[in-house]
């Protein structure tokens, strides 16, 4: 085939490459729209954003990424690190070492292009999607492997924060990024995120099914097959399996249903990870909403058998409390509190439009209910202080079209013609959407902070402020 010919060929349908036919016909030929719209070979990336326990790749103007990867399992590598096979490990485990962290983050990476990607590693850019929740030494290994190992020609750094907000056609807003093993509430103005006024948290998806777990021990019961009294849940009887099972698929944040100072005085004082008081176990079941009042499903005990475990629906309707209200017995800050401070320490003419657009990412904003419950909450925090009543109004997500108290999930007399239409960011999902910022941005031809394999020393990384 001639030059002319190869060329034409590459530029075509035909030659899409081979990563391409695995992805669903409608975003298959994104690297062809975008030479159309654009007038020229539109250069695709591979995009990758690595959180704390799960790896997102895929390519750029795709509108989803094509695999999210777990990372937080057991070890496999037979090479050198061999001898710690089997071991649990993840991305932000503190005690692996530099060696190890390099051995875990490659073996992880060049499984996603083996498996995934189905490309060279060495033939494809980067477009890299950073967290500030992500340690810098696990950046580090990132581009040491990227660069180093793999051979990539050049990675590009996006912030996470910024490009979450392009998804919803916003350059500010106040980024809450809800992950598995953390939080942070970054703010973003014009454009650039804010790292100054950033406020980080331990709690996320890891505390939040620990604390299931710790609710169903404390409050559900088990009743075998066969007749026979309910006992008491025991601990064997809550499985991973289990627990993923209701944390992903029966969870939800049920919306507030007394007085918010009233509330706000009680899980201050009985609230805790794994344990409620009496009280306000009693208000929540008071309060709960459905057919029945327990959730039936059949588990295995080793000593009783067969049987069904009866969890109180109010277990896995206000198991959320935990990240919004925290942990003061325990030192765990709640997200409505970090919120605040990261307000108060912003500069005073961005706040309005901070609070005027809440983006709530990450997997624990994948909850139903959890965004209008937590800025339902801040509504309630910031009327009800003297400092922050004039912003209370203000208080709306930046995915929602209009409002978030005119959303039909609860205010079902909200007419959707009288709703604000310019906000349409809800079509993609909570968890993908850092990943579909980047996606964007790269297949827009908007620039982040390039680093070349020939300029990578193994230690210095650049900055995005």
């Amino acid at each position: 085939m001639t030059e002319i010919g190869a060329s034409r060929a590459e530029n075509s349908v035909l030659g899409t490459p081979r990563s391409a036919l695995r992805r669903p016909l409608s975003t298959a030929g994104s690297a062809l729209g975008a030479s159309l719209l654009y007038g020229a070979a539109a250069e695709e990336k591979v995009v990758l954003e690595l959180g704390t326990s799960t790896i997102r790749a895929g390519f750029s103007g795709d509108p989803q990424p094509l695999c999210a990867h777990d990372v937080s399992g057991d070890f496999t590598s037979t090479g050198a690190m061999g001898w710690r096979r089997g071991t649990q490990h993840g991305l932000s485990t503190v005690t692996l070492d530099d060696a190890t962290l390099d051995a875990l983050v490659l073996e992880q990476v060049r499984d996603v292009y083996r498996r995934h990607l189905l490309v060279d590693a060495k033939a494809r850019k980067v477009a890299l999607c950073e967290s500030v929740r992500l340690p810098d030494r696990v950046r580090r290994a990132v581009a040491r492997v990227l660069l180093g190992n793999l051979r990539v020609p050049q990675v590009t750094f996006y912030p996470a924060e910024v490009a979450a907000l392009m998804t919803c056609g916003r350059t500010s807003g106040l980024v809450v990024d809800c992950g598995h093993q953390g939080a942070a509430v970054v703010p973003v103005y014009d454009g650039r995120a804010l790292h100054a006024y950033a406020e980080r948290l331990r709690v996320g998806g890891q505390m939040l099914a620990a604390h299931v777990r710790g609710l169903c021990v404390q409050h559900a019961r088990f009743r075998a097959f066969g007749g026979g009294d309910s006992r008491p849940a025991e601990p064997e009887m809550i499985t991973d399996s289990l627990l993923e099972h209701m944390v992903r698929r029966l969870q939800c944040a049920a919306p507030l249903a007394t007085a918010p100072d009233e509330f706000a005085k009680l899980a201050r004082d009985g609230l805790s990870l794994g344990a409620v008081s009496d009280e306000l176990a009693a208000r929540f079941a008071s309060h709960t909403v459905g057919a029945s009042a327990h959730i039936r499903m059949v588990v295995d005990s080793p000593q009783h058998g067969r049987g069904e475990l009866l969890v109180p629906r109010w277990v896995l309707g206000r198991a959320t409390e935990l990240l919004l209200q925290g942990d003061a017995a325990n030192d765990h800050e709640g997200l409505l509190s970090a919120i605040a401070r990261c307000l108060a320490r912003a500069p005073v003419d961005t706040r309005r439009e901070l609070i005027a657009h809440i983006l709530v990412v990450g997997g624990v904003a994948s909850v139903p209910g959890f965004r209008f419950r937590l800025a339902q909450e801040l509504q309630s925090r910031l009327a009800g202080e003297e400092r922050w009543r004039a912003l209370a109004a203000s208080v709306a997500l930046a995915e929602e079209p209009g409002p978030w108290n005119q959303s039909p999930y609860l205010d079902p007399e909200a007419r959707p013609e009288s709703r604000d239409k310019s906000a349409n960011g809800s079509v993609f999902a909570a968890a993908d959407r850092c990943w579909v910022g980047v996606s964007l941005a790269v297949a827009a031809k908007i620039g982040g902070v390039d680093m070349r394999r020939d300029d990578f020393d193994g230690h210095s990384l650049p900055r995005l402020d």
